[in-house]
Order: C-alpha cells, then structure tokens, then sequence
C-alpha cells in the first residue's frame, strides 16, 4: 500500500488531482478529518438510537458549528498544502484516488494510517462532536488493536504504532473520546487556533517522528 499510495499522489488518479513532488517522498503523512459520510450503523453502539445518536457528518453547517463540512475539508487542503511545503508527502484519503468498490472508505483510512510514517486527525469545533470522537475511537480502534491493548485503560500497553498518531483539536472540542485518545492509546493530542496554528504543530510532529526514526527508536518505512 505504501507504493501504492506514493504513486497515486504524483498523478491524477481517478477523481483525485495529481500533487506536486515534495523532498521526502517516502515520508508519508495521512491526514484524516470529519469531511465526508461514513457508515455510522456500523459504529454505533447496538442500541443508539439512529434518529438521535447518529453523527450528521455531511451536514454540518454555519448554525451547527464554527465549521461547515466544505470548510472542514478545506482546513484538512490548507494543512496537507502546507506540510508538502515543508517537504513532507502529505495526503488525504481522496487524494489516493482508490474506488469505493474497491476498497470502503473505512478500510481506506485503516490502509492508509497503517501505511504511513505519521497519521494526524484533525478535530475542529463543529456541531457534532459524538461523530468526531467515533471516528477517531474506530479507527484506533483498529489500527492499535493488539494483545497488550486488551481489558481497562490503567493495564492497557499500546503498541510503538500510537506513537506515530497526533489527534490536532481547537481547544473547544470536547469528547470523551478524545480523553481517551491520551489514556488508553497514550497517543498525543494537541490543540490549534488557526490554520495557521494546526500546520506548525502538524510540522512539529512530523518532524518529531522523522527524528525519531533516524536517530531513535523508531523504525524507518522506507
């Protein structure tokens, strides 16, 4: 999938628009956000109620929150610009230009987390902050699923790949969710003001983990 995926960012593929080359091509950074409709059935607990517990991610607007979800899309866009600015080879999911025939968008974002060097959510205050906190619990869920993650938070041992996973809230995102992003997974979170703000501690972490593979402990993936 890294291949893959590191091809498909230099050329249009399918709906997705080529980008432009950027220094370090093998560093992949897989930006994720609530901008798109996801298979919340398949998320929620097994007696929610649909009509009132499910999250309305294509939905959102001026009167639900500070984010509508083009300019929720549009803040993940301005990040990734800005990250490959800076030489990292970051992308969206709808940059990789794989069907949903293919592949569900689900298995997409585990794919790619999985594939990637760093993998930041990015949580802005919008008006429903059930959904954020689901998306981001599934897809940890999953991508740090192991033996030693089994029973309560205070016994859990998260695996080396949380230390790969950046959750970037405003400091108004409140879920009890993302507490646990910290506790359980012991994956960081941090919080922005701006653009502006979310792009410099994206940086930060990026290049945090590119230290971390050439000068400590973490394993490189090119």
């Amino acid at each position: 999938m890294r291949q893959r995926i590191i091809d498909n960012l230099s050329r249009a593929v399918g709906d997705s628009e080529a980008l432009a080359p950027v220094q370090r091509e093998q560093f992949l950074v897989y930006l994720m956000g609530p901008y798109r409709t996801f298979d919340v059935d398949a998320l929620l607990p097994a007696d929610a109620d649909i009509e009132t517990d499910a999250p309305s991610f294509a939905t959102w607007d001026e009167t639900s929150g500070e984010y509508a979800e083009d300019e929720v899309l549009r803040l993940l866009q301005e990040t990734r610009d800005c990250l490959r600015d800076r030489g990292f080879n970051a992308f969206l999911a709808i940059d990789v230009g794989i069907p949903l025939d293919e592949m569900d968008a689900a298995t997409q974002s585990i794919a790619f987390a999985q594939a990637s060097n760093a993998t930041i959510f990015i949580a802005p205050q919008v008006g429903d902050n059930l959904g954020v906190g689901i998306e981001i619990g599934s897809v940890l869920e999953d991508l740090l699923s192991t033996d030693g993650m089994q029973g309560p938070a205070a016994d859990a041992t998260p695996p080396e790949r949380a230390r790969r996973v950046m959750v970037a809230t405003e400091p108004s995102v409140r879920s009890a969710m993302l507490g646990a992003v910290h506790t359980r997974w012991d994956a960081s979170v941090r919080t922005f003001t701006d653009a502006a703000d979310c792009c410099r501690l994206c940086a930060q972490f990026c290049t945090h983990i590119q230290n971390g593979e050439l000068y400590g402990s973490l394993d490189r993936l090119d």
